[in-house]
Formats: C-alpha cells, structure tokens, sequence
C-alpha cells in the first residue's frame, strides 16, 4: 500500500505541499522586505531590524507548528503540540517586549542626552 492509497496519508501530503509553498512564499516575501529596508533610512537602525528578525522567528515558529500538527497522530498529540507552541510563544513575546521596552528606552535616552529633547 503506497502513501497515497491511505486517505489520511495523501491528506497529509497535501498539506505538507502546501504548506512548503507557503514558507516559500514567506521567504520571497521577507527577501523583500529586505531590499525595502536596507533602502530606506529607517531599514538601517537596530529597532527595524530587531522588528524584521523577530518577525521571521514568529511566522517560522508558527510554520513549525503547523508542520508538527499535520504529522500528529491522535488529539492528544494535538494538545500537547499546541501547549507547548503557545508556552514557547508567550515566553518568546514576554522576551521580545523586554528587548523593545530596553531599546525604546536607550533610544529615548539618547535622544535627550544629546540636546534633541523637547523644547519646554
């Protein structure tokens, strides 16, 4: 029996077609992006870039789970992928807020260290 005789199996398939696609779709599209950033002067400062490198980690993580859940085997394995995906989601989120919280703060700092503040 070949894979595509089990309906699950070529449902399964399918998917995983699809979903490669998809992440090459992504791809193109952050190569883009790119090319966007690094020609505009807002494309070069840290705050773009860290935005731009989070934002491919999360569409990956969440490519990754979809993968994962094309090849779980029963509801229970479902359950335990989606835990985990959402448990490393929210400690990545709580990671990514301290990072933009310190650079926002470093970059309102520097903007009032060299005389650039408010006018009062």
């Amino acid at each position: 029996m070949t894979t595509t005789d089990n309906p699950t199996d070529a449902f399964r398939s399918v998917l995983a077609q699809n979903l490669d696609q998809a992440r090459k779709a992504v791809a193109d599209y952050f190569q883009l992006v790119e090319k966007s950033l690094t020609a505009s002067p807002l494309g070069a400062s840290h705050p773009a870039e860290m935005m731009r490198k989070y934002i491919e980690a999360n569409v990956d993580a969440t490519f990754d789970l979809s993968d994962k859940l094309i090849h779980a085997r029963d509801i229970q394995e479902v359950m335990r992928i989606q835990t985990e995906f959402f448990q490393t989601r929210m400690h990545a989120l709580s990671e990514q807020s301290k990072d933009f919280s310190e650079t926002a703060a470093k970059t309102a700092q520097a903007g009032f260290g060299n005389g650039a503040g408010p006018a009062v």
